[in-house]
């Protein structure tokens, strides 16, 4: 029984390492794509520093960063928001692809890794 168990943990532990995000990967995906618009710490741009009538851009950190996965990736792919509405200046990366490499589509995993990376940004609030 006991060499099962031990088996087992092996495995779990060796396992771990397959699911675990890419932050470095994301990282780069992020600094490539993402902030242009959202800044380099994702920090966004508040209402107070943007000119009248143009749009805000939404922080990440702290804040979509830890949105489900299937709403951030809603957001990056088909640029809709946490409440299912389209964004008004977010691209459509599953459309247009990504700036680097240029027209390359997110993968879940990308989009997994950048989200692991922003997380690293802020913790959630």
């Amino acid at each position: 029984m006991k060499t099962y168990l031990g088996a087992a943990f092996v495995l779990a532990i060796s396992a771990t390492p397959l699911f675990a995000q890419d932050v470095a990967a994301g990282g780069d995906l992020y600094n490539d794509n993402c902030a242009i618009c959202h800044g380099n710490k994702g920090e966004g741009y508040p209402k107070e520093v943007v000119p009248d009538g143009a749009v805000r851009i939404k922080k990440l950190a702290g804040d979509s960063a830890y949105w489900d996965f299937a709403v951030f990736k809603s957001a990056v792919v088909d640029g809709m928001d946490d409440h299912g509405k389209p964004m008004r200046v977010m691209p459509v990366f599953g459309k247009v692809g990504y700036f680097t490499p240029a027209g390359g589509i997110p993968t879940d995993d990308d989009i997994k890794n950048i989200q692991a990376y922003i997380q690293t940004l802020a913790p959630k609030g």
